[in-house]
């Protein structure tokens, strides 16, 4: 499916639609709130019943070592074709379906697959500038541009997750940006928003928006509202762009597609951007304020280590919010415009320090110019007085 398509509509029939008929997968799926997680492993089940060619009532009835077998099967497919996390995922999706049915599934040391972290290897952590031209790539104003420029600024002034921002809500911001924007938009962030935090263990966090994130976020909210109905708080802020589709919201991998296009047309490898790089762009500009740790970890949705949590007041949110301007997430334009500016500036004051230097020598000269010419006129004055009263000496002899 193509970018435009994918991100512009409302996606079709899933492939694993078929297996929530059955009450065995119904009942075990709903225990994980997190959309993401649910639909995850309802795909990677159902690639291992097509590909054993088994039920997930067949499956169950397997003996442990038969499972371990039919499991590692599909797995050991996916490897030899290079596809590491499928086959990852597909041991996890499997264990937990037969943990849940009370079914034993045990896999030997040498059948744990783990993660290699290759992306670290090639990634590129966008530069503020390179975020602002992601963000400004489309030029012909319309709801892509705004509700593009809206994603990409919202996911670097904030810091969050795609799977949270593509959870927000009109409610969460309404009542900051309208009638005018309040700086900076404050954002509390539950686990029903951000569902990771539950592996955490934090109840919420908060993060913020400073203005031109803010500027974006309004001005296509402001596009929606022209052209439908009241938004209500409980409507999905980035959503596909579809009238009748308020309540859904737009895919993860559709924001991700879009953002390796974006990434494509500024010059950069798609291949070593992606959402999460845009978190990172996030932390390097806390990273390059003068926010204390605890803060940058706070800010980042983190569980602080130890004994640091106790002490740390994530109630203030009054005092982390100052702390958050701090950091710099304007426009790389302006800030270069500015220093150019200062330096400038610092320059026409070297050079008036310069004249006013050269003004004082040049006055000091003079000053002693007028002086010795005084000294001279003073002593011709002697000389012209003497030699007349030598004149009158000889008339009177």
């Amino acid at each position: 499916m193509s970018l435009r398509n994918r991100s512009l509509f409302v996606s079709g029939p899933k492939s694993y639609d078929g297996l929530l008929r059955d009450p065995l997968i119904s009942g075990w799926i709903e225990n994980y709130r997190s959309s993401n997680t649910r639909e995850a492993y309802l795909y990677w089940l159902n690639v291992l019943c097509v590909k054993s060619g088994l039920s997930p009532r067949q499956l169950l009835d397997l003996g442990p070592d038969e499972a371990r077998g039919v499991v590692m099967n599909v797995a050991q497919e996916c490897l030899k074709l290079d596809k590491l996390m499928a086959a990852m995922q597909i041991q996890t999706a499997a264990k937990s379906f037969f943990e849940y049915h009370d079914r034993v599934i045990k896999f030997r040391r040498v059948d744990r697959i783990r993660r290699i972290r290759k992306k670290v290897a090639y990634e590129i952590i966008p530069s503020r500038d390179q975020i602002y031209r992601m963000a400004d790539v489309f030029k012909k104003e319309g709801v892509l541009r705004l509700r593009t420029r809206a994603v990409i600024l919202c996911l670097f002034h904030s810091g969050v997750r795609v799977s949270c921002l593509l959870n927000w809500r009109v409610g969460m911001v309404r009542e900051q940006l309208y009638p005018e924007i309040k700086i900076p938009v404050r954002l509390k962030l539950t686990n029903q928003i951000d569902t990771k935090l539950s592996g955490y263990g934090l109840p919420y966090y908060c993060t913020f928006l400073q203005a031109e994130a803010a500027k974006g976020l309004r001005d296509y909210l402001d596009y929606r509202r022209r052209r439908e109905e009241e938004l209500q708080d409980d409507d999905y802020i980035f959503k596909p762009i579809q009238r009748r589709a308020r309540q859904q919201k737009m895919s993860r991998v559709g924001v991700l597609e879009l953002v390796k296009s974006l990434a494509k047309k500024i010059g950069l490898n798609p291949r070593c951007v992606w959402t999460h790089t845009i978190r990172k762009s996030f932390r390097k500009v806390l990273n390059a304020s003068p926010i204390d740790e605890d803060t940058k970890e706070a800010l980042m949705g983190h569980r602080l280590p130890g004994s640091r949590e106790n002490y740390f007041d994530s109630h203030d949110l009054d005092e982390i919010a100052r702390k958050y301007m701090t950091a710099d997430f304007s426009a790389s334009k302006k800030t270069e415009d500015l220093q150019k500016d200062l330096e400038a500036s610092k320059a026409e004051i070297e050079r008036l320090r310069v004249d006013l230097a050269l003004a004082h020598s040049g006055r000091r000269m003079l000053e002693e110019e007028l002086a010795s010419q005084a000294r001279t006129l003073t002593e011709l004055r002697e000389e012209m007085r003497r030699i007349a009263k030598d004149l009158k000496s000889l008339k009177g002899t």
